[in-house]
């Protein structure tokens, strides 16, 4: 099923991400997102590889694997990618679809301009960054 960017809003307002954002920036948001749907057991994103996308799970559930060693695992309204997408570097884990998976996806150069037109989603950014890389930090010295 294609999701409208109408359908995408109300995901988004439930994001601490997104957090701050008026209607029209939400819809703003919205607009620049593409859709992608994932099959159980498929996997999304593979730790070590290049990868151009930004995610946002919309419905299912993802884990996310550090060495191969589920770390966490996501649900509708979290996203991953992020780490690749700011810095252009490989991907920091694995995301497999445990569910089938629907995802709104922002390309990397989206992603970034995306944070300059709406400085306040790259300061709400920052907390679960750090959040994560403690935890993927804990997982490799466990």
């Amino acid at each position: 099923m294609a999701t409208t960017r109408e359908d995408v809003i109300p995901t988004l307002e439930r994001m601490p991400l997104f957090r701050g954002l008026s209607g029209r920036e939400l819809r703003d948001v919205a607009s620049r997102f593409d859709d992608a749907t994932y099959l159980a057991a498929h996997g999304v994103i593979t730790e070590g590889m290049q990868g151009p996308e930004f995610f946002i799970i919309l419905e299912g559930e993802a884990a996310v694997l550090i060495d191969d060693k589920e770390v966490a695992r996501l649900g509708p309204g979290e996203f991953f990618g992020e780490v690749a997408a700011l810095d252009g570097g490989p991907r920091t884990a694995t995301v497999r679809a445990e569910t089938q998976l629907r995802t709104i996806t922002l390309p990397v150069n989206g992603f970034r301009q995306f944070l300059l037109d709406h400085p306040a989603v790259a300061v709400n950014l920052l907390p679960e960054i750090v959040r994560r890389f403690r935890d993927a930090t804990a997982a490799r010295h466990s």
